[in-house]
């Protein structure tokens, strides 16, 4: 199985995505310092982000959807999109899983969570009693930031409102909603070969491994399946009833890699895939002369002409692009 990198450029203008706190009738929109080139050297400035965790909590809703459209498991509390991964041992009894009672039992543990709860198999969970279970999880995403190289293309505004209600004035109330526009970039990846697979590689195995292991093929699809719909709802974050933004992505790049982890250069300025497509050719190269086989496959989505030149096969929107990774992952499962 392989490792998927997916990098995109996003345009949004007028979003509260990532509100933060509530100050007086000021609803904050979160900010963060990020280091920018500025022509001598570098500076600091804050601006509009959108936490990492908001990315993966839409992540791990559309996994929930999966899970229930192609009956794979789920647990209680992933039901109600309350992602709490059996943290302790209140969870794993409402749950019912048996804690580990030693170090060796450890695995036996993780298996039947992973059988009880696909969210906790591909987003990973901690289990923090007397012997704790850790599963890395399977994808990776951080905080979306505005493109560092491309100048001012991020602001911060509050809007103000009114609730109005003329039968009743003491109920009216004014309050401002601060906005961000900006080009965001950020980076998901995906390890397809982790899903389904124990990450305790100490102890006694467990007896139903061999049930995990049947039920990888249609795990896979799912975590697959949950990431073109991710990028083609962009369904993350908060105040979307009233402050759905205004956005398109407007270019992208995604590797499959076979036997190896690459990942894609991010979408800070204009040269990012031809740039992935250089260090793809490099890293293939270098591996090869060092006794390491491994493919990596490229292709892009490009409405700002970025990709020409680069020798990536460039597809028509985003869902064409990650559809081809998904075609070239489910051939490996063949």
């Amino acid at each position: 199985m392989g490792f998927i990198s997916v990098a995109a450029r996003v345009l949004m203008n007028l979003e509260s995505l990532g509100g933060v706190e509530t100050i007086g009738n000021l609803s904050r929109h979160r900010t963060a310092p990020i280091v920018i080139p500025n022509g001598e050297g570098y500076t600091i400035r804050f601006v509009p982000v959108l936490s990492g965790e908001s990315l993966a909590h839409s992540y791990q809703e559309l996994l929930v959807q999966e899970a229930k459209s192609r009956r794979l498991p789920i647990g209680t509390y992933s039901d109600r999109l309350e992602f709490l991964k059996f943290a302790d041992k209140r969870i794993m009894s409402e749950e019912k899983v048996k804690p580990p009672e030693n170090e060796e039992d450890i695995r036996r543990a993780e298996v039947d969570v992973l059988l009880r709860d696909y969210v906790a198999d591909v987003g990973g969970f901690l289990y923090a009693g007397d012997h704790p279970i850790k599963r890395t999880s399977c994808f990776q995403v951080g905080y979306a930031i505005p493109a560092l190289w491309e100048k001012e293309v991020a602001a911060l505004e509050s809007q103000f409102h009114v609730r109005f209600a003329p039968s009743r004035l003491e109920a009216q109330i004014p309050y401002n909603v601060e906005v961000g526009s900006a080009l965001y970039t950020f980076t998901f990846n995906l390890d397809t070969s982790r899903v389904g697979v124990p990450s305790t590689i100490f102890g006694n195995k467990s007896e139903r491994e061999k049930e995990l292991d049947e039920s990888r093929p249609e795990r896979i699809i799912g975590a697959l399946s949950a990431l073109l719909r991710f990028y083609s709802y962009l369904s993350f974050g908060a105040k979307r009833s009233r402050f759905l933004p205004n956005m398109e992505i407007t270019s992208s790049v995604a590797s499959y890699s076979n036997n190896s982890h690459f990942v894609v250069s991010p979408g800070n300025d204009k040269n990012y895939i031809a740039r992935s497509a250089a260090r793809r050719n490099e890293f293939v190269k270098y591996s090869s002369n060092l006794g390491y086989k491994t493919e990596v496959e490229l292709f892009a989505y490009d409405r700002e002409g970025m990709s020409t030149g680069s020798g990536v096969e460039t597809l028509g929107t985003i869902e064409e692009m990650l559809g081809k990774i998904i075609e070239i992952a489910r051939a490996r499962l063949a």
